[in-house]
């Protein structure tokens, strides 16, 4: 309620059980709804996709000509963004779809052809689509380059630069990453104007993500 986001977004976030935010929430998400470009160093499980999902659902409500581009660097991640922003956007309208390699690209072209608030996907897909004319990346006005570490381990960075510098200037860029070094310091240089840094880095696997053992018998291995 102190963020002050449109009533049917927080009754929803009230329904999924979120009564009070992480530090990252609490941190970042004034920022983004200021508009500003902002630098977000966070582990996973420290809550950092609604950090950014819920602000921006909230300016689609009050602008829905608003579009943004999402980069993942795994199709998992994508997938997984994609869902939690539906599970915040129920008696919305607004539209999400998926850019993934490993699916089908002819479900992805009708989805994206059908102007969507948020387009979310891997670097590799998004290019792909670009291609085809497909998807204009002069509609975007924010862009989210999410856990860019790993993009950067993965190969990523030569097409991350091809699309940004696609993105008509002035854009709001939403910039988050486990680590911030060497590598990654001349990208924050070049995306970000005067951004907001927030930082939430603990040294332990966050209480939010559960992890199980379990044992099997070496012959039970194939069953």
């Amino acid at each position: 309620e102190d963020f002050h986001l449109e009533p049917v977004l927080l009754k929803n976030i009230k329904d999924k059980g979120y009564l009070k935010p992480t530090q990252i929430q609490d941190e970042i998400i004034p920022f983004i709804l200021e508009g500003r470009d902002v630098l977000g160093v966070s582990n996973t499980g420290t809550g950092k996709t609604a950090a950014f999902s819920l602000p921006l659902i909230n300016q689609i409500l009050k602008n829905p000509n608003k579009r943004i581009l999402i980069l993942s660097p795994t199709r998992e991640l994508a997938q997984q963004t994609k869902q939690e922003i539906r599970s915040f956007t129920f008696d919305m309208r607004v539209f999400v779809a998926l850019a993934i390699g490993g699916a089908y690209i002819r479900e992805q072209v009708i989805d994206i052809k059908r102007d969507p608030h948020i387009i979310v996907g891997t670097p590799g897909r998004i290019k792909d689509l670009a291609e085809r004319r497909v998807i204009r990346f002069d509609k975007f006005d924010t862009l989210v380059l999410d856990e860019v570490d790993r993009m950067l381990d993965m190969g990523f960075v030569g097409d991350i630069k091809e699309i940004v510098a696609k993105i008509p200037s002035p854009h709001q860029t939403l910039f988050f990453s486990a680590t911030v070094n060497r590598k990654i310091e001349p990208l924050i240089n070049t995306f970000l104007v005067n951004p907001a840094k927030v930082s939430v880095v603990t040294q332990e696997s966050s209480k939010n993500v559960e992890q199980d053992i379990v044992r099997v018998k070496r012959e039970d291995k194939e069953k």
